[in-house]
C-alpha cells in the first residue's frame, strides 16, 4: 500500500471515531456492574454470557437499572441492546429498555415491545405517561425466544430508536436525560440480555459562528416580570423603545383574568416605564397578544380574529391601525386556502409589510409536523396561498415562531427538529434569494440563549444589537451576537407644505432604478411621525401619497451601507391648488448634461400620472442650478434640463399647451452654496401648477 492511501485510511479511521468514547460494555461474563441481585417476587444472575432476569410477581411490572453517565445532557450517546424472550405469560406481555432515568426514578424512557411484534415508547414524568408512540405493528421485531437489538441514538435533542437496525421512531421534543439505564419486563416473565453497550459522543451542535459563552441575560425589571404573573411573547419596536408582550392570568386582564391579555411598556431616556394593559379594542374576553409590529409602530398584527364590536370571533390572525383616538377594531388578514391542523401556530409581518410568515401544519403537505411557510400580499388585505420554504429550514419535527430581521433576509425561528439543547431551541438562516425557497443551514444559537427547556421566540430592533426573549415566565434582553445586513431607519413626520400641519397618510418606498414598490408604512394620525426599514444594497425613492396632494419624493443610496444607521427625513405633500410650487426631487443628470437618467422616470411617470388625472392642470417646469460655473453656461443648462423634462411628458402623450419650460439658472437659490448640501438643494428641478 502506498503511503497516500495510508494516509487517507488513518484519516478516515480518526474522522470516524474522533470524539467517540465507548464508556460502558458488558457482555454478562462476570459480575463486575452488579447485576446479580435477588427481591420479592425478582430475580437477576448471570448464565453462559447472559443476563437472566425473571419476574415472577402476579401483576407488577419491574426493571432494573444501572447508574452509567455523568452527565447525559451534554454529550451524545448510543444505547445498545439485546433481548431475547425465555418464558411469558402471554404473546401480549411487554419487555424492553430503560434509558436516561433519574430523579429518584421520577422520570425515565421505555421502548418496549411484545412477543407478536408490537411496539410502544413512552415517557414517565412524576407520575404522568406521556405515550408519544402508541402501540403499533412492526414487522421487524422477532418473535417469542429469538433475540431482539434494541438501540437508542441521541443526537442533540433528536433522538431515534431502532429495532434490529431499522428506525421506528424519530422525535425532537426530548428535553431531559438522566444517568440510569437498564431493563423492564412484565409480570410472569423471563427475560435474557445478551449485550448492553454504551458510547458516547461530544455533543453535536451546529452554533453560530459569533457565539458568545460569557453573553449574560438580563431579566427586564420586576415592574414588568411580576413575581406572582407570567410574562412571555415579546414584540419590539425597530427603534427599540416600544416593547409588547403577553401577561397570562393576571387581576388586571381586562375581562377575565384566567386568560391573557396584551401589554406594553415605553421605553423612556433609557428606562422601561410601567407597563400598562392595552384595553380594547385590542384585549377582549379571549386569549390576546401582539404577533408583530409594522417599523413605524402604527400597525399591528394580533391574534385571532374580531367582530365589528371587537368581541372574540374564533382563532385566526387581525391588523389593526392607530388612530386619532386610539387602535381600531383589529381586521382579519384573510390568507387563501389557508388551514392548520396543528393546535399552535405562529405569524410574523416583515418589516415591508408585504410578506406574511407563518408556522402551521398544513396535513397534506409539508416535511413534518408544523412548517414555516411564507404568503404575499396580493391587493388590499388578501393573501397568497402560502408557500413552503423547503427542507433547510423545515424538518419532520416541529418549526415555530418565525422572526423576519429588519434586513428581510435573516431568519430566525424556534425547532424541535434541527439538533439542540431542549426540546424547542431557536435558530438563525439567511435568505439566500428572492424566491425564498433557499436559505443557509440554520444554525443554533447557542446554550446561553438556549436552554433544556423550550425557547420559543427571539426578536431584535432594527439596530440589531440587542434582543428579547422569553424564558420560565419572564422576559429578558441579550446582546445579539448574529450579525443582519445592515439597515436605515429612516424617521420623520409628514406635513402638508402649505399649512405646516401633520398628516396621516400611506408611506410607500420603491426601488429607485425600477421604480418596483418594496414596501408600505403609515404616518401616525395624531402626530404625523412615521419610520421604514431599509436595508442595504440599493437606492430607494419613499413618499406619502393622499389624495389632493401631490408628494415631494425623497430618496437615500444605501447601496454601500456597512452599519446601521438612522436619517431623520420630513415628508411634504403639497396641496393640488393654483400656484403651488413642487419640487421634483428624483430628476436626476450626468454632472453638466441634460439628458435624463433612468432612475428619473419614476418621479416623471408620477407627475405624468397626475396631469393625466388633473385634465385641466397646466404648469410650468422650473431648471436651477448652483453657483458652480459661468451664469451663462448655467442658464443654458438649466432651460435644457426643464426642456427635457417637457419633452419626455410630450413624448408621453401630454399635451404640449398644457406645459412650458423655464431655466432660472442662479437667480434662484434656496440654499447657502457654501457646502455640498446646499449646493444640491440648489440644484433642482420644480413645477408650478398655472392653472386647474
Amino acid at each position: 500500500m502506498n503511503k497516500s492511501k495510508l494516509l487517507f485510511l488513518l484519516l478516515l479511521f480518526s474522522n470516524t471515531f474522533f470524539g467517540q468514547k465507548v464508556i460502558f460494555h458488558d457482555t454478562f461474563s462476570d459480575n463486575t456492574n452488579k447485576w446479580e441481585l435477588t427481591n420479592d417476587n425478582y430475580t437477576s444472575h448471570l448464565e453462559k454470557g447472559k443476563l437472566i432476569i425473571e419476574n415472577t410477581d402476579s401483576k407488577n411490572t419491574k426493571w432494573h437499572l444501572t447508574n452509567i453517565f455523568d452527565d447525559a445532557d451534554v454529550v451524545d450517546f448510543d444505547i445498545e441492546a439485546t433481548i431475547s424472550v425465555l418464558k411469558s405469560k402471554s404473546k401480549s406481555a411487554t419487555y424492553g429498555l430503560v434509558w436516561s432515568c433519574y430523579n429518584n426514578n421520577k422520570y425515565y424512557h421505555v421502548v418496549r415491545v411484545t412477543p407478536d411484534k408490537q411496539l410502544q415508547l413512552y415517557r414517565y414524568q412524576n407520575g404522568t405517561f406521556d405515550y408519544y408512540q402508541a402501540w403499533s405493528t412492526k414487522k421487524v421485531i422477532n418473535k417469542y425466544k429469538k433475540e431482539n437489538k434494541f438501540k437508542v441514538v441521541k443526537r442533540g435533542n433528536i433522538v431515534k430508536i431502532y429495532i434490529n437496525n431499522e428506525e421506528v421512531h424519530k422525535s425532537g421534543f426530548n428535553d431531559y436525560y438522566g444517568s440510569k439505564v437498564g431493563f423492564i419486563l412484565d409480570s410472569k416473565m423471563k427475560i435474557a440480555v445478551d449485550e448492553l453497550k454504551v458510547t458516547e459522543f461530544p455533543l453535536s451542535v451546529d452554533v453560530v459562528d459569533t457565539y458568545d459563552s460569557k453573553l449574560e441575560m438580563k431579566k427586564l425589571p420586576e415592574y414588568i416580570c411580576d413575581k406572582v404573573y407570567s410574562e412571555r411573547g415579546p414584540v419590539i419596536s425597530a427603534d427599540g423603545n416600544t416593547l409588547y408582550f403577553v401577561r397570562d392570568k393576571c387581576d388586571l386582564n381586562i375581562e377575565n383574568p384566567d386568560k391573557c391579555d396584551a401589554w406594553v411598556s415605553e421605553r423612556v431616556k433609557g428606562k422601561w416605564s410601567k407597563p400598562f394593559n392595552m384595553g380594547r379594542p385590542i384585549n377582549n374576553n379571549d386569549y390576546n397578544f401582539v404577533v408583530s409590529v409594522s417599523p413605524d409602530n402604527n400597525t399591528l398584527l394580533v391574534a385571532n380574529k374580531y367582530d365589528e364590536n371587537g368581541e372574540a370571533r374564533g382563532g385566526g390572525i387581525s391588523k389593526t391601525n392607530r388612530t386619532r383616538t386610539g387602535w381600531e377594531v383589529p381586521k382579519e388578514m384573510v390568507i387563501t386556502d389557508f388551514k392548520n391542523i396543528n393546535k399552535y401556530v405562529g405569524y410574523f409581518l416583515a418589516s415591508d409589510n408585504k410578506h406574511l410568515l407563518m408556522a402551521v401544519e398544513r396535513g397534506d403537505e409539508g416535511y413534518g409536523k408544523k412548517d414555516l411557510y411564507v404568503s404575499f400580499l396580493e391587493n388590499g388585505n388578501s393573501w397568497s396561498r402560502p408557500m413552503n420554504l423547503g427542507a433547510v429550514l423545515n424538518t419532520f419535527e416541529e418549526e415555530a415562531n418565525p422572526f423576519l430581521a429588519p434586513d428581510g433576509k435573516t431568519l430566525y425561528f424556534s425547532s424541535r427538529g434541527h439538533q439542540g439543547y431542549g426540546s424547542y431551541d431557536l435558530f438563525v438562516s439567511k435568505r439566500l434569494d428572492d424566491t425564498w425557497k433557499n436559505w443557509s443551514k440554520p444554525k443554533n444559537l447557542g446554550n446561553v440563549i438556549n436552554s433544556h427547556g423550550a425557547d420559543l421566540s427571539y426578536i431584535i430592533s432594527a439596530k440589531g444589537d440587542v434582543a428579547f426573549l422569553s424564558r420560565d415566565n419572564d422576559l429578558y434582553e441579550i446582546a445579539n451576537k448574529v450579525t443582519q445586513d445592515p439597515v436605515v431607519l429612516i424617521k420623520g413626520k409628514v406635513y402638508d407644505s402649505k399649512t405646516n400641519e401633520t398628516l396621516s397618510a400611506p408611506i410607500v418606498y420603491n426601488d429607485l432604478l425600477t421604480d418596483k414598490e418594496l414596501g408600505t408604512a403609515i404616518s401616525d394620525p395624531s402626530t404625523g411621525n412615521y419610520s421604514i426599514v431599509l436595508p442595504y444594497g440599493k437606492r430607494y425613492s419613499f413618499m406619502a401619497e393622499k389624495e389632493g396632494y401631490y408628494a415631494v419624493t425623497e430618496n437615500v443610496n444605501v447601496a454601500n451601507l456597512t452599519e446601521y444607521k438612522e436619517i431623520v427625513v420630513d415628508l411634504y405633500l403639497n396641496p393640488i391648488e393654483k400656484g403651488q410650487t413642487i419640487r421634483l426631487n428624483n430628476i436626476f443628470f450626468d454632472s453638466g448634461k441634460y439628458d435624463l437618467l433612468p432612475e428619473s422616470h419614476a418621479e416623471l411617470n408620477r407627475l405624468y400620472n397626475v396631469l393625466q388625472t388633473n385634465k385641466r392642470i397646466k404648469i410650468e417646469i422650473g431648471g436651477h442650478t448652483d453657483a458652480v460655473g459661468s451664469d451663462v453656461n448655467n442658464m443654458t443648462l438649466s432651460n435644457n434640463r426643464a426642456n427635457a423634462v417637457m419633452q419626455y411628458l410630450v413624448n408621453k402623450g401630454i399635451a404640449k399647451e398644457r406645459l412650458s419650460a423655464k431655466g432660472f439658472g442662479e437667480t434662484k437659490f434656496i440654499s447657502t452654496n457654501d457646502t455640498e448640501e446646499g449646493k444640491q438643494l440648489n440644484r433642482r428641478v420644480e413645477f408650478v401648477i398655472l392653472d386647474l
